[in-house]
């Protein structure tokens, strides 16, 4: 027996009038992703929070005039503790530096610039909550304005620290800056997050899997 006489136990007929089978396109379409926009809603209004209680802080130095000398004591106490004595700041100093920031502005910037952010932000992520597109852009403008308003009054601040205090509270003031510009850029890649993500995009603008649909039928 030859080997094309070898008998293989089926058959494969070829019929001309048989369709192709085709797989559903609906198989390989993009999903909505209703969960991740809701996750990083909570994560957003948690930040927002946050960002009250810095504002509130920076407020309350803005409206004080002058701090009590346990205050500034207090304030003091880790700084001039690292020292060797010779460069302990005193409490006359402290608050001519605190009568300094809140000349300049820095205080009032910071603290209402956070403030009107969090607030944006915290709408923001309730909105996406609701799968709410428009809740990720209000986010990210306030992400924008935190920034812009915490790096301002946070290099204010610095200045007037640079010109009356000395020692660890100097890279203190300037470490702040830094952090406050970091912190805002995470907070705006995370509200913009949603907009970037194609699932998550098709769960906050359901209008796109209609014309994809219509696309994919054409």
């Amino acid at each position: 027996m030859s080997g094309s006489d070898v008998d293989l136990g089926f058959s494969m007929r070829m019929d001309e009038n048989q369709p192709e089978s085709e797989i559903p396109p609906h198989v390989f379409a993009i999903q909505p992703d209703s969960k991740g926009p809701k996750s990083i809603g909570i994560l957003l209004i948690l930040s927002a929070l946050l960002l009250f209680g810095l504002a509130y802080g920076d407020i309350s130095l803005h409206q004080a005039e002058d701090l009590s000398n346990e205050e500034v004591e207090l304030i003091l106490s880790t700084p001039n503790s690292q020292g060797d004595g010779t460069e302990d700041i005193s409490v006359d100093q402290y608050q001519k530096f605190h009568d300094a920031a809140r000349d300049s502005g820095g205080y009032a910037i910071r603290g209402y610039g956070l403030g009107l952010a969090g607030i944006m932000i915290l709408f923001g992520g309730v909105m996406l909550l609701s799968l709410k597109g428009a809740g990720a852009k209000l986010a990210v403008g306030g992400g924008i304005l935190g920034m812009a308003s915490g790096i301002s009054g946070s290099l204010l601040v610095k200045g007037a620290a640079d010109a009356n205090l000395i020692g660890v509270l100097l890279l203190t003031y300037e470490i702040t800056t830094y952090l406050c510009g970091v912190c805002m850029a995470m907070c705006i890649g995370l509200a913009a997050l949603p907009l970037i993500n194609a699932r998550a995009r098709l769960a906050l603008y359901p209008e796109n899997k209609v014309q994809l649909k219509i696309d994919t039928e054409e």
